[in-house]
């Protein structure tokens, strides 16, 4: 199917590429069905919707930032979501950019993962109180004196 969006105008996508968030992601709740928009050599993804030409959440795998992130997903929710096999999930965080990259920040307080096979995602909030909504995504390259 072809895809109006806003940002990367007309985008293919085919059955196979949907991710259903039957819940939603909070805050858009009635929009369930997204693509995963590859960036090449970078950091930053993109989840589309397959709904509103205009939504798109900038994504980025939180390891590559964060290598110590880590939390543990209730076994209920594993198995709701079928994740049985580890190499099957992808984990996201969605980023915010207000202004400049440098001051972006990450939410590391609700990871989304996917189930790449079943092609299935969900937006978990994290109860460990230690991750931050707002995380500045730079700030450890900043301090050692990077740009």
């Amino acid at each position: 199917m072809i895809v109006q969006t806003t940002r990367f105008g007309e985008v293919d996508c085919s059955d196979e590429e949907v991710i259903v968030f039957a819940g939603g992601i909070p805050g858009f709740k009635q929009y369930t069905k997204y693509m995963l928009v590859k960036v090449e050599e970078s950091p930053f993804d993109y989840l589309q919707s397959l709904e509103d030409a205009a939504l798109a959440f900038i994504i980025a795998e939180p390891f590559a930032f964060f290598p110590n992130y880590e939390f543990e997903l209730p076994e209920q929710l594993q198995v709701e979501m079928n994740l049985e096999d580890s190499k099957n999930i992808q984990v996201f965080n969605i980023v915010n950019v207000k202004g400049d990259l440098v001051t972006a920040t990450i939410n590391l307080a609700a990871p989304v993962i996917i189930n790449m096979q079943d092609r299935t995602g969900m937006q978990f909030i994290l109860s460990d109180a230690s991750y931050s909504i707002h995380q500045p995504l730079f700030a450890a390259a900043l301090a050692a004196g990077g740009e």
